[in-house]
């Protein structure tokens, strides 16, 4: 039996989405309507993930055009924001598809059997 293909779209799609921490950085994007948010709200939401990974997916993210950045300069400190792409708001149906299959069979989580993550509260 052959190896995997590196160049086999599901083999690229998981290089791409499946490293630690990058599909709770597009759900916490998400949550709340998906308006931007700074990199300071985003850490605050996610305690427990570094600021080197944290910046290092977000780079990523905007690297892959599931996010976008933007850098307001016109007031002191600069401001910089980071909103989903359509391609990114996309990916959270892929997201939310994980998510009805694992409470289907894998995690007993009654806490969180809302579908849809961006009124997640928690």
């Amino acid at each position: 039996m052959e190896a995997m293909d590196d160049q086999c779209t599901v083999y690229k799609t998981v290089d791409m989405v499946a490293k630690k921490w990058t599909m709770v950085i597009l759900l916490e994007l998400y949550r709340g309507g998906g308006g931007p948010k700074r990199y300071n709200e985003i850490k605050k939401s996610l305690r427990e993930i570094t600021p080197k990974v944290l910046s290092t997916r977000l780079k990523e993210l905007e690297r892959d055009q599931f996010i976008t950045k933007r850098i307001d300069t016109s007031s002191f400190p600069v401001r910089t924001d980071y909103t989903l792409t359509q391609m990114g708001f996309e990916f959270i149906k892929v997201i939310q598809d994980i998510k009805e299959w694992s409470l289907k069979w894998k995690v007993d989580n009654k806490v969180c059997e809302r579908l849809d993550c961006k009124d997640c509260t928690l």
